[in-house]
């Protein structure tokens, strides 16, 4: 910046926090010019200069004023939007603006990002039905405190709680007695005298904070389960009476401590969090606490701070071991020693030396991107312009160029393009970039795929294979952006109409069928319906249905699996620029006939068609044709690829007959082979289970979600059944070098190193695998492994990613029964055999809810004869629970229930 200017900015930056609008006289451009002798004319030239980079704010009155906007904002509290005013009322009345004000965990730095998941965890757990107990897992330092106390806010926010609900907060001490941890949790009274009322009494409704939550007492632990489990409780030293409990718990531990609960206390907490370490956030996560924290001091000290970008970037380098804390209290030092040194003047600039030491050796400062990366800035410059919401900026865009199309009168199909090309960005960000895992996209899918292939039908209408994908995921984003979503519509309200209004004027039909579209879906989904939905669905329409009637050929690709056709259809018509394919994806499960009842539904509203080319993946679906009711000349080609496909497209866009592009296609494409040798086994773990070959193949895939990165190591699954049998499991072993087998209790095949997944879920004797993963992850590594394994295979996680039942519900019945056949038996099962019969019972229960139950054909006569108490105490514990879901238990589960009961009896030890 030029100096003179710089020193007509410093000039009114003090002015305007000194005054503000109290004195406006002293802000002209003739008393500017005069203070700092200065002519009028280039003090105004400087002025508008100014004001252009959203520097300063303009009065355009008579006479003219000027104020610094950062003070003028950072005094009154709101953001201006606009950079002139027509009179001094407009700003007046700007600045009197209540500014949108984050609530609970908007205010929450990654709520968008690394937390978002967490987040939606504790919101979930927060507005069930009387709250589910949460276990917040974290390093010292990562916010877990913050990420509580927003909890309890958004409670009060939602109106979920009373008046006199609180958030109480007791770090749990290992040097108290048990009993004096009961006293202070749960109250005490003797001889019918209350001595203390517990925290529990205190919080009311509110939240009951319990952080080092595994320094808690067995006797304690155990208590607290048994109040999360029946929502009442008994003061210590008492049996009655028996107290209601209105509070939600979340407890807190450092990472890895989840292993130091009882069973009982863990198996009882439904919603496990992790939080991640302040080092392993995003960078634009910990440059934007880096602001926040300086912007607080900022307001403390009413003195603007600046630094340069080189320390900057040190204070945000990925520094293990540094957390939150720690960053906050060198902060503070920094400024204490930087205001110390000059208190009178209005800015304060940061050094490296004003750090205290053990944070200053740890700083990168040597590595200097740029010289001119020392000059001082204020700290607000370094926030992020773009954001990290690729979703807007892409709107943006689009908005900007609808802007120009509509100020500068140009041509639509100009327009149109560049919104296409938009669109493409949208579809490359969702499907390549974004790294999705909200529960809810399966679901979500499910629901938009079934709404496109009903207006498909009904309105002739075809989009792409990956729409209801892309439209998912902008679904769910756009929902965890609620806050920041508003402000942007509210900031482009006018832009977003307006360019709604062209879209319905230009492309009547489209709209109309876009609007209709979101009103369905959201309405389905019981979501607020968004304008950027019917925008996007748009473009999406005109892209996919230039020509619907013109076209006089097309092309059906059919393939096994989930959406193997619908991605080769889609590369296809992406690569030639046109709608040519469409796709008729067969699940490994669907029968042919119901492929020809789709295929005849798409003939009969595509009848405008001459012909047709059938692209399959294998001989028995070349027979197809002969049993469709059509008119029109089709051809049917097998062994499809997306070369092939792409070679049928071009020459189907050129209308060749069909015989000429069948003949071609065919000599273009055979087949080549070579066979390379193989060196040496390829490394696997392998997954079996005793319930079926789909859960050991969701076993794989929660156990690969959990590494820290990919590994050259395959992650089978394999049936249980064929795995007994010597032979079969030698072919398997012939061609993998197993590393580990991770199956049923019991299970222990020769020469091969076995885990099983009762002792994974109760996080004991994980020597084996990490034996197993030994050479492929780094010490760091493989702790990060185990914390996600934690997570992932936690009961509660198992059950959400596994069954199609309610989880939470299910979970509370199965552990009800089961305790209540323990009582029966008189008798208690270890940890890793409970652990083994909660996951059994749950999957019996879904079987038999789904009617898949698998039936044994061996003669349980001599079982029943033998052993008909266990069998009532069986019906009986398990009444409540088979009630629940109106079944019954078959003989041959009891007799598997038996026989794993019988090896916790023949092995005490657990081994």
């Amino acid at each position: 910046m030029n100096k003179t200017k710089e020193e007509i900015l410093i000039w009114l930056k003090n002015q305007t926090r000194i005054y503000g609008l109290t004195q406006l006289e002293r802000l002209t451009t003739r008393n500017i010019a005069a203070q700092l002798n200065l002519s009028r004319t280039l003090a105004s030239q400087y002025l508008n200069e100014l004001c252009k980079e959203n520097a300063c704010v303009k009065i355009s009155s008579r006479p003219v004023y000027y104020l610094a906007r950062q003070e003028l904002e950072t005094k009154y509290q709101v953001t201006l939007i606009d950079e002139e005013y027509f009179n001094v009322a407009d700003l007046v009345q700007a600045l009197s603006r209540k500014p949108y004000q984050a609530q609970n965990f908007e205010k929450v730095v990654g709520a968008d990002g690394s937390l978002a998941g967490c987040i939606a965890q504790l919101k979930s757990a927060m507005q069930y039905p009387s709250g589910l107990a949460v276990l917040l897992e974290g390093e010292r330092g990562s916010g877990r405190r913050f990420l509580a106390q927003s909890a309890f806010e958004f409670l009060t926010d939602q109106h979920l709680n009373s008046a006199a609900a609180r958030f109480v907060r007791w770090s749990v001490s290992a040097e108290m007695t048990p009993e004096r941890q009961l006293a202070e949790l749960f109250g005490e009274e003797q001889e019918g005298t209350v001595r203390s009322s517990g925290l529990i009494e205190k919080a009311g409704d509110g939240v009951v904070y319990l952080t080092e939550a595994d320094q808690l007492s067995a006797e304690c632990q155990l208590k607290l389960a048994e109040l999360i489990r029946s929502g009442t409780y008994t003061r210590a030293r008492q049996t009655q009476p028996v107290l209601k409990n209105n509070a939600r718990f979340i407890l807190s531990l450092a990472s890895r401590s989840a292993q130091a609960l009882q069973p009982e206390l863990l198996l009882s907490i439904p919603v496990h969090c992790q939080v991640p370490a302040f080092s392993r956030r995003p960078v634009q996560e910990r440059e934007e606490l880096v602001i926040q924290l300086l912007l607080k001091e900022q307001r403390k000290l009413n003195r603007e701070i600046k630094m340069s970008a080189r320390l900057f970037g040190a204070l945000c380098a990925d520094l293990p071991g540094l957390n939150l804390a720690e960053l906050n209290n060198g902060l503070k030092t920094m400024c204490a020693a930087a205001y110390s040194q000059h208190p009178q003047e209005p800015v304060i600039v940061l050094k490296a030396m004003d750090l205290p030491p053990e944070l200053l050796g740890r700083l990168p400062l040597s590595q200097v991107r740029k010289p001119s990366e020392s000059t001082p800035l204020p700290v607000e410059q370094f926030r992020r312009q773009d954001g990290s919401d690729q979703i807007l900026k892409l709107f943006d865009h689009l908005l900007e160029s609808h802007r120009h199309y509509y100020n500068e009168h140009r041509v639509f199909a100009q327009f149109l393009e560049q919104g296409l090309t938009r669109m493409r960005e949208y579809y490359d960000t969702i499907i390549f970039s974004t790294k999705e895992e909200d529960s809810r996209l399966v679901v979500i899918e499910a629901q938009i795929r079934r709404e496109l292939e009903t207006l498909d039908l009904d309105q002739r209408l075809t989009l792409p294979p990956n729409c209801s994908f892309v439209l998912a995921r902008m679904t769910c984003a756009l929902a965890r952006i609620h806050s920041s979503l508003a402000v942007w519509e509210s900031q482009r309200q006018e832009a977003i109409q307006g360019c709604l209004n062209t879209l319905r004027q230009q492309l009547p039909e489209a709209t109309a069928l876009a609007e209709s579209l979101t009103e369905k879906i959201c309405g389905s989904l019981e979501l607020r319906s968004q304008p950027l939905n019917t925008i996007f669905l748009t473009l999406n329409i005109r892209f996919y249905n230039q020509e619907p009637i013109r076209r006089q050929n097309c092309g059906i690709i059919i393939s096994h699996g989930y959406s193997t056709a619908s991605s080769i259809a889609d590369a296809a018509n992406q690569l030639l620029g046109k709608r040519i394919f469409d796709a008729l994806d067969m699940p490994l499960d669907t029968e042919v006939g119901e492929i020809e009842k789709k295929l005849n539904e798409f003939i009969r509203f595509h009848s405008y068609l001459r012909s047709m080319i059938l692209l399959v993946d294998m001989g028995s679906l070349e027979g197809i044709a002969e049993h469709l009711d059509c008119p029109m000349e089709v051809g049917v080609i097998n062994n499809i690829s997306t070369g092939l496909a792409l070679d049928i497209g071009m020459r189907l866009s050129r209308c060749e007959p069909l015989e000429t592009i069948l003949k071609s296609a065919c000599e273009s494409y055979q087949c080549r082979y070579r066979i390379l040798a193989r060196k040496q086994k390829e490394r696997a773990i392998l997954f079996t289970s005793d319930i079926s070959v789909k859960i050991s193949g969701k076993l794989a895939e929660l156990f690969a979600r959990s590494l820290p990165r990919p590994l050259n190591i395959r992650f089978i699954e394999a049936d249980y059944a064929t795995l007994q049998s010597p032979q079969e499991r030698q072919v398997l072993f012939d061609r993998y070098e197993v590393l580990i087998l991770i199956g049923p209790l019991g299970f222990h095949p020769e020469n091969v190193n076995t885990m099983a997944l009762e002792d994974i879920v109760s996080f004991r004797s994980m020597e084996p695998l990490n034996q197993a993963l030994e050479g492929e992850l780094d010490a760091t590594e493989l702790e990060l492994f185990q914390q996600q394994l934690l997570k992932n295979f936690s009961l509660q996680s198992l059950m959400e990613n596994l069954t199609i039942l309610n989880p939470a519900r299910l979970l509370d019945c199965v552990y009800e029964a089961v305790s209540a056949l323990q009582r029966q038996m008189n008798r208690r099962f270890q940890s890793r055999t409970l652990v083994g019969i909660y996951i059994h019972v749950s999957f019996l229960i879904e079987r038999l809810v789904t009617r898949t139950a698998i039936e044994s054909l061996a003669d349980l006569t001599p079982f029943v004869q033998a052993h008909r108490d266990f069998i009532e105490q069986v019906n009986a514990s398990f009444a409540p629970l088979l009630k629940n879901y109106n079944v019954t238990v078959p003989i041959d589960e009891i007799s598997y229930l038996y026989d794993y009961i019988e090896n916790d009896r023949q092995n005490p030890s657990g081994v």
